[in-house]
């Protein structure tokens, strides 16, 4: 009875949380706060390992208990017991995606920020097929009737899956296919909108930043991040306009105006710059800002390693 209890209780519980897991992957994705990216996050991960990936341990293990001492076996697919070795396919489908998700979150976390944008869609991915196995352990259904509580729905999620895969294919393909001019002016239009998270999903994780606000390069999209953060916090308003534009292939030559106000209140008066980014795959690699700092006002230089 023990068994049965806590298998039902740690099934409720992973069926829980990983049902909210892609709503804040999805917000961890879109905000612009490092702060709160790095803090969800860090929640999101520590749910992730003590509720979904415990509960879905405790789960197999009470399961395969009681399976044993019902006197049912493993993938078996009879008419009558179908719906437990479809059950049991769907718990292995489940069990493979969460360890996915694990390495994706893990791999975000060390600064392979991009891998975060695969959590939600593989997370939807394992409600829908949560969704049906609880559907078919509750309502038992003969192998007659699974067209209607297995096929279908898995066939539904699998054409899900492929149309995300293809609007993201089809987004880096409209990404690569700009031309220097659209590409730059893109790049200086999010900044000026302070669209951070679109913007930052320009540049490679590696990515290489070297800046006169820097006293060093900035090297990786989280230091990247904390960089426009702590910049960003000495500025009221700032406005940088692309001037002129050259360059072909990879490499992008921007001449640039910009202008602003400190938190202090001092004025940043117009003065010009260069920006150079070397374009890889559609994402930036590298980029490389030229200007006179001795035009600013008084702010502080950034060391990317205290960002």
């Amino acid at each position: 009875m023990f068994i049965k209890f806590l298998h039902v209780l740690t099934s409720a519980l992973w069926l829980g949380t990983a049902a909210t897991l892609p709503f804040w992957g999805n917000r961890m994705n879109r905000a612009d706060n490092l702060d709160m990216v790095l803090g969800i996050s860090d929640t999101v991960f520590a749910i992730k390992i003590f509720f979904i990936m415990g509960g879905l341990i405790l789960t197999l293990g009470s399961g395969i208990y009681l399976t044993s001492a019902s006197g049912y076996g493993y993938f078996e697919f009879d008419q009558s017991g179908a719906w437990l070795g479809l059950s049991q396919s769907l718990y292995v489908m489940i069990f493979i995606n969460s360890f996915a998700i694990l390495y994706l979150m893990v791999k975000g976390r060390a600064g392979r920020r991009s891998f975060f944008r695969y959590v939600p869609p593989i997370g939807y991915t394992n409600i829908g097929l949560i969704s049906i196995m609880f559907a078919e352990m509750v309502i038992k259904p003969p192998m007659s009737q699974q067209i209607w509580y297995f096929f279908l729905p898995l066939a539904l999620i699998l054409i899900l899956d492929a149309n995300w895969v293809f609007r993201l294919y089809r987004r880096i393909q409209l990404v690569k296919s700009l031309s220097p001019e659209q590409y730059a002016k893109r790049y200086f239009g999010l900044m000026e909108k302070e669209d951070m998270t679109n913007f930052f999903r320009m540049f490679h994780d590696d990515v290489e930043f070297h800046d006169p606000f820097a006293t060093a390069p900035v090297i990786g999209i989280k230091n990247l991040e904390k960089f426009f953060q702590k910049l960003g916090d000495q500025f009221e308003d700032i406005v940088i306009r692309p001037e002129r534009i050259l360059g072909s292939g990879d490499h992008i030559l921007t001449i640039w105006s910009a202008k602003g106000l400190t938190k202090n209140g001092e004025t940043l008066h117009p003065f010009s710059g260069t920006n150079m980014m070397h374009v890889l795959n559609g994402k930036i690699k590298r980029v490389d800002i030229f200007f006179d700092p001795g035009v600013l006002p008084r702010v502080m230089r950034i060391d990317p390693a205290a960002a």
